[in-house]
């Protein structure tokens, strides 16, 4: 066995194990997202059909979602341990579709390898996975294995592959947009650039493009009908992007995308467009153009942006690596080659693993009291509405198994923007009459005074919160409505 294939393997197993560590070490999921895709999950297993309504998100309303990784994950849950591991097992095959692309591009297997290892701990990419129960576990390798299909579209293979993916991508996750997107932007930048594109790359494009946007809008027809060409921006209100944005500062986004992508990705561009595969560049990397776009319309919240931007600046890294390696050679010191690619891969593993494991959080073990969630569920009556923030209703009905008031899924959901603005209100407001009033009109009876709440709505106690004679203290962090 080749040196070369022994090396990664033992980077996709210790990326593996890794998260493996950190995913069974504690017994709740890390976020909000999760549990909204758990509900999904058990549904889909308990009727054995796709969900077209969830009777507790805003108090019931229609569903519209691609749904094939939850029938996958449905599936597999007679399996122990199935949600924790199976996501962990999708998303640890990105470091060796990585290096394929890597190796595509550079046909140098040194730099490949080290682009393998960077991709094993982006900070965005891990943190936002690792103990979660993610559509992203499965949505980002599959992304990554139609642009590798594309580059060696050649290959009847790979062409086989890139038209199968091309079904299936749109089934798993509404990314396939920026998919999409990309393509498009690509076309027009060869246009501008008086290059060709002809072949079988050109019909395998158009193809997908075509096929993906048909898939797309049969899923979504429903959403394009309501909302029109806004239906991109997925009807998440300016509250929410205010939150996602203003918890990413400029230095922490650089630090969470990754310094040595952001660094050697830049470079790597630069170098890329400058070299014999330009095309094969400017196809890898239209989706940061793409990304970028959609940020500054503010049509996809910070979080997700960042975390393509990760990702694909990771794809150029072996571009500038490779000139590094093949510099230091050159150099009085190449003597030490060995000992200075030991020295990168140290810093590399510092401002990989360091941040990665930094900017992991576990909200349910960090920020809630479970068991007052799991006393809602005892309460027998299926009407009652619990009050949180939007970003922890998931997890409200979740565990409480009662209706939330507003949550994170905006596309359909019944007035987002207005009962975002209402929710803001009532943890804010000094006045307790116009609070009673907008949760009486939202037939809530409980309310949740979680971590998460107080820092999302940078608050430390609701103001009227202690007239008893309206609200009773039922458990540490769950207030009840009794006027």
């Amino acid at each position: 066995m080749k040196k070369q294939t022994i090396l990664l393997a033992l980077i996709i197993l210790f990326s593996f194990i890794v998260r493996i560590v950190i995913s069974f070490h504690s017994d709740y999921f890390a976020d909000d997202d999760s549990y909204s895709n758990l509900r999904l999950i058990e549904m889909m297993r308990d009727k054995t059909n796709l969900i077209t309504y969830d009777p507790l998100s805003y108090g019931g309303r229609d569903v519209i979602t691609p749904q094939l990784f939850h029938g996958i994950m449905a599936i597999l849950a007679f399996i122990p341990f199935s949600l924790k591991l199976f996501p962990e097992i999708f998303i640890s095959t990105l470091p060796l579709i990585i290096y394929f692309i890597s190796l595509e591009l550079t046909k140098d297997e040194n730099s490949s390898l080290i682009t393998a290892f960077i991709s094993s701990f982006i900070p965005i990419v891990f943190s936002s996975t690792v103990n979660h129960l993610s559509v992203y576990s499965l949505a980002l390798p599959l992304m990554l294995l139609m642009f590798y299909s594309l580059l060696k579209i050649k290959d009847k293979k790979f062409l086989i592959l890139f038209i199968i993916l091309s079904f299936i991508f749109p089934l798993v996750h509404a990314s396939s947009f920026l998919f999409i997107l990309s393509l498009l932007l690509y076309i027009v930048i060869l246009v501008s650039e008086s290059m060709s594109l002809s072949g079988i790359r050109k019909e395998a494009i158009i193809f997908s493009f075509f096929s993906m946007f048909l898939i797309n809008f049969i899923l979504f027809r429903k959403v394009f009908l309501q909302y029109g060409s806004s239906f991109v921006r997925q009807n998440i209100p300016d509250t929410a992007f205010n939150y996602y944005f203003f918890n990413f500062s400029l230095s922490d986004s650089l630090v969470i995308i990754g310094v040595i992508p952001l660094v050697f990705g830049i470079l790597g561009i630069y170098y890329g467009l400058s070299g014999k595969r330009k095309k094969d560049v400017l196809l890898l990397g239209s989706p940061i153009l793409a990304t970028f776009v959609l940020l500054l319309l503010k049509n996809i919240d910070v979080k997700v942006g960042i975390l393509f931007l990760g990702l694909f600046l990771t794809l150029m890294t072996p571009l500038s690596i490779r000139r590094l390696l093949d510099y230091f050679k050159l150099t009085k010191w190449s003597k030490y080659y060995t000992h200075f690619v030991v020295v990168f891969l140290i810093i590399i593993a510092v401002f990989g693993i360091v941040p990665s494991l930094y900017y992991y959080q576990n909200d349910l073990e960090e920020k809630y009291n479970v068991d007052d969630l799991e006393f809602l569920k005892e309460i027998n009556d299926s009407e009652i509405v619990v009050l949180s923030a939007f970003n922890e209703g998931n997890i409200v009905s979740y565990f409480s198994g009662k209706k939330n008031f507003a949550d994170s899924n905006f596309i359909l959901a019944p007035n987002p923007v207005q009962r975002l603005g209402d929710t803001e209100v009532v943890y804010k407001t000094f006045s307790k009459s116009k609070a009673l009033e907008i949760m009486k009109r939202g037939n809530v009876r409980y309310v949740l005074l979680s971590e998460k709440t107080k820092e999302t709505y940078d608050i430390d106690k609701i103001l009227y919160i202690d007239d008893v004679s309206c609200f009773e203290h039922e458990r540490e962090t769950i207030y009840k409505i009794v006027c």
